[in-house]
């Protein structure tokens, strides 16, 4: 599998489909099935962080401070990552490099942007929608991931980095997850990894409650901000390392300019609670967050102007539309700039939409400025 810059829109993703009798043998046909992908995501955040000029042996320390932290809070799920390494006979602390690479990083002082989201909560009706912004480099290193269900655990179905058990998506009970990374100056290796937990909400939780307490739960050391999407509410949890603080349409503290009864919540890649404000990073010095939060806005605000009293989006479509830029724009549908370099160009990889309510999830390739081609929809 080529680790070469392939433009995103580009790229047709492999469907890896798990279906087994439990966690462990479901994490065997991750690794058998996927090793070379697995391999080549190895490979390729290698790379990276020597770019961000991670010494290989803090990468190797982090990724093993991590995985003894998940065998602590979940060993469950650590039974299914060694399962995974076993499979692709890869050395499970290589496979941890890419589990943990949100931890890793906190080791550089920068690091590629990543994301836009956009959410509607309604009882009933909740939507949201985000796209997945990272370095464009891994423009082939993710895959389309069918979860099946095992005792205990729930299908789902989302997008995966290579090696990862699951990242942003849905499961059969309706609650989704997205993600957008954070930095604030605690940030530390050795916490259990943000994308570990992304998956147990995704594999354990029924309810908006469940999937929050899965969250409040993990030892965390790095920053992020997961999105929890279900069909009655929407809500946002800012991580500062150990730190958490939840966010909600209609809160005091929610994203400025799409509070006041709207029902929308954005985000970006910067702190919004303002609790977690002091000591706040941004994840480098070119930064596009607050550009792309400011125009998220606007583009609120004119939608509002718009639907009047009509009450809000009634499909993803609609916030598929606010993601939406051009040229000129704030670079919330990013494209890289065609003589950046290796590790100064990010680019919407994948586009994803969730509709809690009527269990759908579409994932398409590249930003939704490139048309959508390829979108794959999934019904739980």
């Amino acid at each position: 599998m080529s680790t070469e810059y392939v433009p995103a829109a580009e790229v047709r993703p492999e469907t890896f489909t798990a279906r087994a009798a439990d966690h462990v043998q479901r994490g065997g046909q991750r690794g058998r099935e996927l090793r070379t992908g697995i391999e080549s995501a190895i490979a390729g955040y290698r790379r990276y962080f020597e770019f961000l000029s991670i010494a290989e042996a803090d990468v190797r320390a982090a990724a093993g401070s991590s995985l003894a932290r998940l065998e602590a809070w979940s060993p469950e799920a650590a039974e299914e990552v060694a399962a995974v390494a076993e499979g692709a006979k890869v050395p499970i602390g290589e496979l941890m490099e890419v589990i943990a690479r949100t931890e890793i990083m906190s080791l550089a002082p920068a690091s590629a942007t990543e994301c836009s989201t956009v959410s509607f909560t309604r009882p009933g009706g909740s939507l949201a929608a985000q796209n997945w912004d990272w370095a464009a480099d891994f423009s082939t290193l993710w895959h389309i991931n069918d979860v099946g269900a095992v005792p205990g655990q729930l299908h789902h179905v989302g997008i995966a980095e290579y090696g990862m058990l699951g990242k942003i998506g849905l499961n059969e009970a309706g609650v989704g997850v997205l993600l957008n990374i954070l930095k604030h100056e605690g940030d530390e290796v050795g916490g259990v990894p943000i994308h570990m937990i992304l998956e147990r909400v995704l594999s354990t939780a029924t309810t908006l409650d469940e999937a929050l307490e899965v969250i409040h739960s993990a030892p965390t050391t790095s920053s992020s901000i997961i999105t929890v999407v279900t069909a009655d509410e929407v809500v946002q949890v800012e991580i500062a390392n150990a730190q958490k603080r939840e966010l909600r349409a209609g809160d005091s503290n929610s994203s400025p300019g799409a509070e006041s009864g709207s029902g929308f919540l954005l985000h970006t890649n910067h702190f919004l609670h303002p609790d977690l404000v002091p000591g706040s990073l941004e994840l480098n010095a070119t930064s596009t967050s607050q550009a792309r939060h400011a125009h998220l806005q606007r583009r609120l605000e004119d939608y509002s102007n718009r639907a009047g009293a009509s009450g809000g989006p009634e499909s993803t479509a609609d916030l598929i539309d606010i993601l939406t830029t051009g040229p000129g724009e704030a670079p919330v549908s990013c494209a890289p700039e065609p003589d950046a370099a290796y590790g100064d160009r990010s680019a919407t990889l994948v586009t994803v939409q969730i509709d809690s309510k009527r269990k759908l999830i579409d994932l398409a390739p590249g930003s939704p400025a490139d048309g959508m081609h390829g979108n794959r929809r999934y019904q739980l």
